[in-house]
């Protein structure tokens, strides 16, 4: 074993599909490429799931590797909660594009840098050092770069990949920088023994500086305002179930780390990065939901609408409690499972009508009947509708702002969910009103490999809304595990 089996079997397929798609385009077998991946990225779940479980009941678990592959591997209740939200949406995009990119030459290839990944968000996840977290954190940039401009013959898909392309490495340079600051402070870069060297600390123009550097570098990931302009390109041009991951997960990565950070290298100035990511948090949210207010493009209107978003998870992060925390890791992954299956519903929408612009799309629920419906179940909880899951999270955010000074904040966000009604509501009725456009009426609906991650994410919504109580303990679990990282010394 060199890393951890679920991370070791994602790795293995990695290399593996492109010589397995070779080798079954040569036989003419191509269906062996397009399940593969599928198959592998189940069997990566279950042994997340039974690693979430382990740890859960018996605390977290250290894995040291040595040789040519050497890193440091902590996973805690976190660390497996967050890789099982990555692993289970990257599932779901692996059966959607099977059939999706069904027709594209290159497929083996396609799979082999969502594989990749996905297997650099589970090392993000399970780093027990901030050097190993940088290396999975390059492993997962790299691939999404290609994959947002892997769509042959659009332009703008190209330029969307430059734009983050520059924008995302000039972060990660960033982030390299404060994390070299941080090694010559505390000799180390473990996250234990981080905690326990700055919890002890003072603030020092250093420690400001090295803050400044990690926070602006992966929150260019995070897509916090102003770092997020790359986002709005680079979502609605890639092809939507790398649309899906990029709103539903790769962004959420960036948010993770944070909350690392903030209770590790930035404990000795966390009250004042706290008040920043909360004034942050209500920029965040007014610029991503008044921008879809003018978008007539509906993965661009979706993408935007993952910025507010993430101003939600910022606000639990800044109220700092173990309840807001909690808040925010359920958002974690209710916002995966609402904005995946809307991004995969509206990838399916324009897969038949061959057009992204809203004013094309009247009537469409009448020839995709479950498409339109899984759709409208993930708006109503994007917006924070009861009994659906977005609703939970947000709730749980809004209830720890009044347990706090930080009650603006919950007001906030409430402000917010009312103001991304008028544009998720715009697109439900634009889909439910008649029929208007030729393209339209010589839609049908999505093909079976596309419905199957639609509806059972879809189901997932109203599950996670009406039963959350399962998914609440895991949360609040991985909030204890995050703020326990203080008194930790391995």
């Amino acid at each position: 074993m060199i890393f951890s089996p679920p991370l070791d079997l994602l790795l293995f397929l990695s290399v593996s599909t492109p010589i397995l798609g070779w080798i079954s385009y040569k036989a003419k077998a191509g269906i062996i490429a397009k399940i593969y991946p599928s198959v592998g990225l189940a069997a990566a779940l279950y042994l997340t799931l039974l690693l979430l479980g382990g740890v859960m009941e018996g605390g977290a678990a250290t894995i040291p590797s040595g040789g040519a592959f050497a890193a440091h591997l902590r996973i805690d209740t976190l660390g497996a909660a967050i890789a099982t939200v990555f692993v289970s949406l990257g599932l779901a995009a692996s059966i959607y594009s099977a059939s999706y990119m069904k027709d594209d030459r290159s497929l083996p290839l396609y799979f082999t840098l969502l594989l990749s990944m996905i297997s650099g968000m589970v090392g993000v996840a399970f780093a027990g050092d901030l050097f190993t977290l940088y290396v999975f954190w390059e492993l997962m940039c790299i691939p999404s770069y290609i994959l947002v401009a892997f769509t042959k013959g659009e332009g703008d898909a190209v330029e969307a990949a430059f734009k983050y392309l520059v924008m995302s490495s000039a972060g990660s340079a960033t982030a390299l920088l404060g994390i070299s600051l941080l090694y010559g402070m505390a000799g180390t870069l473990e996250f234990s023994s981080l905690g326990a060297f700055f919890g002890g600390s003072q603030p020092s123009a250093w420690i400001y500086l090295a803050t400044l550097l990690l926070a602006s570098g992966f929150g260019v990931k995070a897509a916090i305002v102003p770092l997020h302009t790359w986002l709005p390109d680079a979502h609605s041009a890639a092809p939507s179930p790398i649309s899906a991951m990029l709103s539903g997960v790769v962004i959420e990565a960036g948010i993770y780390v944070l909350c690392r950070l903030s209770f590790t290298a930035f404990i000795p100035v966390q009250g004042q990065v706290f008040s920043v990511l909360a004034i942050l948090s209500i920029i965040t949210m007014l610029v991503g939901n008044i921008s879809p207010l003018m978008q007539n493009d509906l993965k661009r209107l979706l993408a935007f609408s993952s910025i507010a978003h993430i101003g939600y998870m910022l606000a639990g992060l800044a109220i700092g409690t173990e309840l807001a925390l909690t808040g925010t890791f359920l958002h974690v992954l209710n916002h995966a499972i609402m904005k995946g299956a809307a991004f995969l519903c509206a990838g399916a929408i324009i897969h038949r009508i061959g057009t992204r612009q809203m004013g094309e799309m009247g009537g469409i629920a009448r020839k995709m009947p479950v498409t339109a419906i899984a759709l409208s179940i993930s708006l109503l909880a994007l917006i924070g509708m009861p009994p659906l899951n977005g609703f939970i999270s947000e709730l749980t955010i809004v209830t720890a702002s009044l347990e706090s000074p930080y009650g603006w904040l919950g007001l906030a966000v409430i402000m917010n969910s009312i103001l991304s009604s008028a544009y998720y509501l715009q697109v439900i009725r634009v889909i439910l009103q008649p029929i208007k456009s030729e393209r339209v009426e010589g839609a049908r609906e999505a093909p079976l490999a596309m419905l199957v991650p639609i509806v059972l994410m879809a189901a997932l919504i109203v599950i996670l809304g009406l039963w959350p109580d399962f998914a609440m303990d895991v949360m609040r679990r991985s909030a204890d595990s995050l703020m326990a990282m203080v008194q930790v010394v391995d």
